[in-house]
């Protein structure tokens, strides 16, 4: 089965050309002969990466929040729309809008254009906690049966340095796994924090797929230098050549799959993947099987949706992300 990596560049906050370049993406890929394409974080509208240099800047984030995806928006449909005609699965990742606030998301859509997976990052990082909410508990939910009934995960940036919610996500049999990132500068660009880079980010995805035994479909966003000050970057050195890709395709035994990518170059990685090589990889190492020791270590893990209080007095009622979007 071949699958595919994004690394592209946003559309920076303008949702209508966000929607077209992801549709535009998917049928590419689709063209290709993948079944699966996996999409960057906040791909729609753009990550905003002047959070984390220019601090809260209320007319920005404004034009931020406008420009975000509603799930029942008619800008959502058409990418449903577009997965069925192009009988791809794809995972994308959004800034999602609901009401007055905003949140990190992910959906799995199959080949036919429906939903079966919408979540929020359960933790949002650093700055973005000053635009995202948090995500709720049916979020950690995140593996679902996937093309060809293998089973497909996501998680968005650093949810993959958080190890119980890894280990949370080995535990639901997970074979194919998207991580989907923003732009991270490479230290071929000058960038020495080694922690924020894109080389400690990419490790995160590597790794995943070597502790998992796990294929990983690692996509990441991008940044053309002559797009510096409409991202909102520039005055800031760093970011003045642009640049933020580090996308790669893993197998399960953590092998890089795809050929390096340039740091400011949009392109589509494609592998063919074989299940029979996770079952291979995990004949050394399987964390939530015979190479664990559940008597000594485990996780507790409580997935049940809170319930949303109607009025005051009331029981409240539960509800998924999943049943919200159903009830479109």
């Amino acid at each position: 089965m071949k699958v595919a990596a994004v690394q592209a560049e946003p559309a920076w906050w303008d949702l209508k050309a966000s929607v077209a370049k992801s549709i535009s993406i998917l049928r590419e890929a689709s063209a290709n002969g993948a079944e699966l394409v996996g999409f960057p974080e906040s791909f729609i509208p753009g990550y905003p990466m002047g959070i984390w240099t220019h601090g809260f800047n209320r007319p920005f984030l404004t034009k931020f929040k406008a420009n975000a995806l509603a799930v029942d928006s008619q800008e959502f449909k058409e990418i449903l729309e577009a997965a069925k005609e192009a009988g791809i699965w794809v995972v994308l990742g959004f800034t999602e809008r609901e009401g007055g606030s905003m949140y990190g998301a992910q959906v799995i859509i199959d080949s036919k254009g429906v939903v079966v997976l919408h979540r929020r990052k359960i933790k949002s990082t650093g700055q973005e906690r000053t635009i995202w909410g948090d995500g709720p508990a049916d979020s950690i939910q995140n593996v679902v049966e996937g093309p060809r009934g293998l089973k497909l995960g996501a998680l968005n940036c650093w949810e993959h340095l958080q190890p119980l919610l890894r280990y949370h996500t080995y535990s639901q049999g997970v074979q194919i796994h998207v991580a989907s990132w923003p732009l991270f500068l490479s230290k071929s660009f000058g960038h020495d924090d080694f922690q924020s880079s894109a080389e400690g980010n990419a490790l995160q995805a590597q790794f995943t797929a070597l502790e998992g035994q796990t294929f990983v479909i690692s996509s990441t966003q991008v940044l053309l230098p002559e797009n510096v000050e409409r991202a909102g970057l520039s005055g800031v050195a760093i970011w003045e050549k642009g640049g933020g890709g580090f996308a790669a395709i893993y197998g399960p035994d953590g092998k890089q799959l795809t050929p390096p990518t340039k740091p400011d170059e949009e392109t589509i990685l494609y592998a063919d993947i074989d299940l029979g090589e996770v079952h291979s990889a995990k004949l050394l190492g399987d964390p939530v099987g015979h190479y664990s020791r559940p008597d000594l270590l485990s996780l507790r893990a409580d997935p049940r949706p809170r319930p949303f209080v109607l009025e005051e007095g009331s029981d409240g009622s539960e509800m998924t992300l999943m049943q919200r979007l159903h009830r479109l």
